[in-house]
């Protein structure tokens, strides 16, 4: 019969295992990294050779290496994300100016949302203040949702990002006009590597998850199939003693 202290150990142990597979899966894929570039920019090297094929082998080889290099393509950018999300460094909180920045981050990716006939909108809430956070770690975080966003959204869509106070906490809506997401899909979207999208790498919502739990906050999602989706970042709007001054 198990007893408190052997459980305490026995999960001590599995914590240590799963941080030693961590390291080890970040070094793997850190040692995989530098000859897949090698093998992308031999790829690329060998296409150009086939820029304007001739004969009916020329173009067979041709599309043949354009697959493999669209392939090698997707795997860095799984790698890339992998590592990203693996050794993402501690944030470091302090006092951000938490609308203006949301608004300087909409206002950067207005243009690309206006080429791909989206409006989007930011609807700033009072009294939102100085909230303490890494700013890095938060707009990585809301960037992500903005294309996933754009992704599930049509033209002549909108999305909309938004921020509201909530007792002690701020929460930052992005919300969308897409397709939504199936009910039977919506347990699944925060796993890491599950992905709706054929070019997606399934890292970017977990990637925010852990950025709002390392902030003492937390992301959840509605989404209604033929109305669109909402992700919700709920932060602590609370000010920690050692918060840095906004520079």
């Amino acid at each position: 019969m198990s007893t408190p202290v052997r459980e305490g150990r026995l999960a001590k142990i599995r914590m240590q295992r799963l941080a030693q597979l961590g390291t080890l899966l970040a070094g793997f894929a850190h040692e995989v990294r530098n000859p897949l570039s090698t093998i992308g920019l031999n790829l690329q090297l060998v296409l150009e050779d086939f820029r304007e094929p001739e004969t009916t082998r020329d173009k067979r080889t041709q599309k043949r290496l354009s697959t493999v290099e669209a392939e090698v393509r997707r795997l860095q950018k799984i790698l890339e994300e992998f590592l990203s999300f693996a050794r993402a460094p501690e944030p470091k909180l302090v006092s951000v100016a938490l609308n203006d920045r949301i608004q300087a981050l909409v206002e950067f990716h207005e243009a690309e949302m206006r080429d791909k006939g989206l409006s989007l909108r930011f609807y700033p809430g009072a009294d939102i203040g100085q909230v303490p956070g890494d700013w890095d770690h938060l707009q990585a975080a809301i960037a992500n949702l903005l294309r996933n966003a754009k992704d599930a959204t049509p033209a002549g869509g909108q999305i909309l990002v938004s921020t509201v106070k909530d007792g002690k906490d701020v929460l930052v809506r992005v919300t969308d006009t897409g397709a939504g997401i199936p009910a039977d899909v919506q347990p699944r979207v925060f796993e890491p590597y599950f992905s709706t999208k054929k070019t997606g790498t399934g890292l970017g919502l977990p990637t925010v998850c852990r950025v709002a739990e390392e902030h003492g906050g937390a992301l959840t999602m509605e989404s209604e199939v033929g109305k669109g989706t909402q992700f919700t970042l709920r932060l602590p709007a609370r000010s920690p003693a050692d918060a840095e001054p906004l520079a």
